[in-house]
């Protein structure tokens, strides 16, 4: 109770220092059980929110998704205003400005988080070809291992993970011959992103991987610079690779999910009945966003089988020849992310398998 007391006050201090107003007395109160607290104890927030995607993307319909759902909960006392397409700059200016007050909240994918010093240990959940669904990817970050991981981030870095969930588009392989097995990458010039892991990947699969701007890339394909590419088929369709690519293939190689972020500072002057609402209405967003891309996902699908060739790639074939050893390795070099980390990927791994074919009746994994 001491502690709460406590927390409730400081919040109010930091609130009048940063410019936050406290709400007027209503003598209401906020409906959060077991708190005690009401609504007009509760600080005032009125927060940006940015983000990097254009108005109709479904990543700024969830940002205002976000918005609608603490604006309609009045005795909050939070306000947000959205900010799409990098109105307030780009991903990494956002990210590393959170801190100073620069953006309050921020909406974008997992996979940049490690972009900030302190948060490196999730470089090596977009591992390639690590996750074996998307399931067990989610599995992953709500067990108790990544829980750990971010309240470790959010203390190192200043920035909190509100909500990490909602599959996105997976980045897939489009090339000019068919690619039905870990074989079939030797010798392949293959575009990637400015990305080491991604290249160390291929190199390791045979492959000769080359770098080529997104905006470079149509042309590099036309010309035969490059044999193939990766990115998610989304991304095909609207940069027209398939106008100078024959092949499709579904590796789902790297997965992502939505993420929003949010300052610590702002987060420690909430009232616990305040950042409950703040962390329910992220999810709820992230998943909104899920819902709108997988959508999307069907009506690109079927407009690259109108247009390419699908071809079924046998994934574990890759997995198999890229092996537990290549992880281990990059691992422990410590360069991508602290050593260690994927040890405790890989027994989570291990125990998940374990449940998932020993349900419903799990034995013991140990």
């Amino acid at each position: 109770v001491m502690k709460r007391k406590f927390a409730i006050t400081l919040a109010l201090v930091l609130s009048l220092s940063l410019g936050c107003t406290a709400c007027s007395s209503t003598g209401e109160s906020s409906g959060a059980s077991g708190s005690g607290t009401s609504a007009s104890n509760a600080p005032s927030f009125n927060l940006k929110l940015a983000g990097i995607k254009t108005e109709d993307d479904p990543a700024t319909q969830a940002m205002n998704r976000f918005a609608e759902i603490l604006d309609q909960k009045s005795d909050l006392n939070i306000t947000v205003k959205t900010y799409p397409n990098s109105v307030l700059g780009g991903s990494n200016d956002m990210l590393s400005g959170m801190p100073t007050g620069l953006t309050d909240l921020f909406y974008n994918t997992l996979s940049c988080y490690p972009w900030l010093e302190g948060a490196q240990k999730f470089n090596a959940v977009t591992a390639p070809f690590l996750w074996d669904s998307q399931e067990e990817f989610q599995a992953f970050l709500d067990s108790e291992t990544a829980q750990q991981w971010f309240e470790e981030a959010a203390q190192a870095t200043g920035v909190r993970v509100l909500a990490a969930r909602g599959e996105l588009p997976p980045r897939e392989l489009t090339a000019n011959v068919p690619v039905e097995n870990a074989d079939d990458f030797s010798g392949l010039k293959i575009r990637t992103a400015e990305s080491a892991l991604v290249q160390e990947t291929m190199k390791k699969l045979g492959a000769t991987p080359v770098v080529v701007p997104l905006g470079d890339l149509y042309m590099a394909l036309s010309q035969g610079t490059v044999d193939a590419q990766e990115n998610n088929f989304i991304t095909v369709c609207n940069s027209s690779l398939y106008e100078v690519q024959s092949y499709f293939m579904q590796t789902d190689y790297i997965r992502d999910v939505g993420a929003i972020f949010i300052s610590e500072n702002v987060w420690q002057q909430m009232t616990p009945e305040q950042q409950s609402a703040v962390k329910a209405a992220a999810e709820e967003a992230v998943e909104y966003e899920a819902g709108l891309v997988e959508q999307q996902m069907q009506e690109t699908m079927d407009f690259l089988n109108e247009n390419m060739t699908y071809v079924e790639v046998d994934v574990k074939s890759i997995q198999d020849k890229l092996g537990k050893d290549f992880y281990q390795e990059l691992d422990a070099a410590g360069a991508l992310w602290p050593t260690g980390t994927m040890d405790e990927i890989m027994a989570f791994k291990d125990s998940y398998t374990c449940l998932l074919y020993t349900s419903p009746s799990p034995r013991d994994c140990s």
